[in-house]
């Protein structure tokens, strides 16, 4: 029997962007638009003056834009702090608009943990908010540090405010789910209902910004902001409870269950052009194993044979090509399918290898783990998975 070291595994994220050792994760889109809403907002509020002033303002912009986003980021390590003193951790921080603490980056493990880590980001940024406050209301209000400091205490309070709110993904609609799957020991019910909740403030932000939006002049901005924000979050929902749907779904089925403990052999001495059928076939699959004298010596993938020129593959063998698999992780049967996907996440080959005993039997990355979460999902007689860790 393979142990399963869950607790005690470190993730690896080489050549990531990361902060006490989790990965930050900034959307593209997120960046692009933040980026252009920034301009527009510039130079719809930057004022007629002196070379002096624009400098000054410009100055004062930079410095509120750099608080802002190091607002975020401290918003979501003390999620990280207060998890690993809970004895777990955050898998990245996600920067995004309302700072949501999303499933992917946090999976729900038990209702109080799930309650404390959501609750501690509004409380910092209220905190953070009200100590700008009472400095900036100690300033002259026409000095440089009164200009930033004012603006920073609004978008610390803003964001404690945001995110409190009562509705998924919302670090507010977090600790309401958490509450609501004590009471029912029904994570997914719980998520549904929250959901809901979402999306009834997700309509609140939109008529807000379009209202906004027929003021017209500076309003547009708020207005531009607002849109943008619901827009990222109704991403972030959508995308967060799909994901709670298939780890719950993914709690009550096994390695073996779930037929993983076969996978497809391949002879290490066979050409790629004569194998190329077989391995086209094992997309679907998960890799194939490799085989030379009655023992697996590698992988092969399509990745794998990209690699090589067409012109060599009728005499190149697969066994040259196949990826090694010392460094690949290992799980047994007896693994769920959820615990076997956070060791092919947290591997740096996104394998790993399933074994009975000594032998290795098969091969698994995260797309076949997930087509089989979704294949019990789909059985008509499969009770919705309850758990609650103790």
């Amino acid at each position: 029997m393979t142990a399963n070291p869950r607790k005690g595994r470190q993730p690896r994220h080489a050549g990531r962007l990361t902060v006490r050792g989790v990965p930050v994760r900034v959307p593209r889109t997120w960046l692009f638009i933040a980026a252009v809403l920034t301009g527009i907002s510039i130079n719809l509020t930057t004022p007629d003056g002196t070379q002096a002033e624009l400098i000054r303002w410009y100055s004062a912009t930079a410095v509120i834009v750099i608080g802002s986003i190091a607002s975020l980021l401290g918003h979501e390590i003390a999620h990280d702090i207060v998890a690993r003193r809970r004895g777990t951790r955050l898998h990245r921080l996600d920067l995004s608009a309302m700072g949501a603490l999303t499933d992917e980056a946090f999976p729900p493990e038990r209702p109080d943990d799930d309650a404390v880590v959501a609750a501690i980001g509004p409380a910092v940024s209220f905190a953070a908010g009200a100590l700008l406050g009472a400095v900036w209301w100690l300033l002259p209000r026409d000095s440089l540090p009164a200009t930033v400091l004012g603006p920073l205490a609004v978008v610390n309070l803003a964001l404690g405010g945001l995110t409190i709110l009562p509705g998924y993904p919302t670090d507010g609609g977090r600790i309401l789910r958490a509450f609501l799957w004590y009471l029912s020991d029904d994570l997914i019910s719980a998520t549904k209902i929250v959901s809901i909740y979402g999306q009834i403030i997700g309509f609140g932000i939109v008529l807000s910004g379009l209202l906004l939006l027929a003021l017209g002049d500076t309003w547009s901005v708020a207005a531009a902001w607002l849109l943008f924000t619901y827009w990222s979050v109704s991403q972030s929902a959508r995308q967060s409870l799909a994901l709670t749907l298939l780890r719950e779904g993914g709690r009550r089925v096994t390695v073996d269950e779930a037929g993983l403990g076969i996978s497809r052999r391949i002879a290490g001495d066979r050409t790629i052009d004569a194998t190329l059928d077989e391995i086209l076939q094992s997309v679907e699959s998960g890799p194939l194993l490799v085989q030379q004298d009655g023992a697996i010596v590698g992988l092969v993938s399509l990745e794998n044979i990209r690699r090589v020129p067409r012109i060599s593959w009728d005499t190149v063998t697969v066994g040259q090509i196949a990826s090694p698999i010392d460094d690949i992780p290992r799980a047994g049967g007896e693994w769920t399918l959820i615990d076997i996907l956070d060791l092919v996440d947290e591997s740096a080959s996104n394998v790993a290898l399933i074994v009975t005993g000594d032998h290795i039997v098969g091969a698994v990355d995260r797309n076949l783990i997930y087509a089989r979460i979704r294949e019990h999902l789909r059985r008509p007689r499969m009770d919705l998975p309850r758990r609650r860790a103790r």
